[in-house]
C-alpha cells in the first residue's frame, strides 16, 4: 500500500487495552503502543505492516442494517 494507511481498527489483530499510555494493540506482534499498531511497524522495521486482515463484519437482524435491536419490537417478547 503505497502511502495509504493501512486501517488497523479494521483489522483482525488489532485491539483495545486497558492501558492509558499504550491504548492500542496488535495481537499478532504481541505489543501494545500509544500510536496504531501500523504506524509502530513501520518505524521499527522501515516497512508496511503485511499482515492487515480484514475484520468480519457482523451480520444484523434487523432490516435497518444499523446493528441496534430495537427492544420495543414484540419478536422479542413474544
Amino acid at each position: 500500500m503505497e502511502n495509504a494507511r493501512i486501517p488497523c481498527m479494521r483489522c483482525i489483530h488489532y485491539h483495545v487495552t486497558f492501558d492509558p499510555l499504550a491504548p492500542r494493540g496488535c495481537k499478532l506482534y504481541q505489543f501494545k503502543s500509544a500510536t496504531m499498531p501500523s504506524v509502530l511497524v513501520k518505524q521499527s522495521t522501515g516497512h508496511e505492516c503485511t499482515s492487515f486482515e480484514e475484520r468480519v463484519k457482523k451480520n444484523s437482524d434487523d432490516e435497518g442494517g444499523s446493528g441496534k435491536k430495537d427492544f420495543n419490537d414484540p419478536k422479542y417478547w413474544g
